[in-house]
């Protein structure tokens, strides 16, 4: 016998037995689930059980990929809103310094504060030297 004749007898000796058996609320689940996605004649609840533990790790690595996917959507969501926000902070604060270059200016600073009576000079501040030990 080869190996496909005794892996198709396996199968078959498996599927009798629980065939025999009455069917228990996971079988009908299987197999209604095996319906859904209709799979039902290629693959029956005998493989399903037989393979129980590869199933399982498929539906795993299926739940941890679909959290995993919306871990990066809810990311990628917050880099965006982030971004949009420093956009309009870099506005504003260019649009802050234009102002205040703007109001620095001698030609500004004379027109406010002209009504305080404060006026530019009209020559050059004097300086005050002092030398070393004049001043004790």
């Amino acid at each position: 016998m080869t190996e496909e004749e005794v892996h198709i007898e396996q199968q078959e000796s498996i599927s009798e037995e629980v065939e025999t058996k009455p069917q228990s609320k996971l079988q009908r689940i299987v197999e209604s689930v095996l319906r859904v996605f209709g799979i039902q004649d290629f693959v029956s609840y005998a493989q399903v059980m037989h393979n129980f533990i590869f199933v399982l790790a498929i539906v795993f690595i299926g739940v941890l990929e679909i959290f995993n996917t919306h871990l990066a959507v809810r990311l990628n969501r917050g880099i965006t809103k982030k971004q949009e926000s420093i956009k309009e902070l870099r506005w504003e604060f260019m649009t802050v310094k234009t102002d205040m270059n703007l109001k620095s200016k001698q030609s500004q600073l004379q027109i406010v504060l002209a009504p305080y009576g404060l006026k530019p000079l009209q020559e050059p501040p004097k300086k005050i030297e002092v030398k070393k030990g004049e001043l004790k």
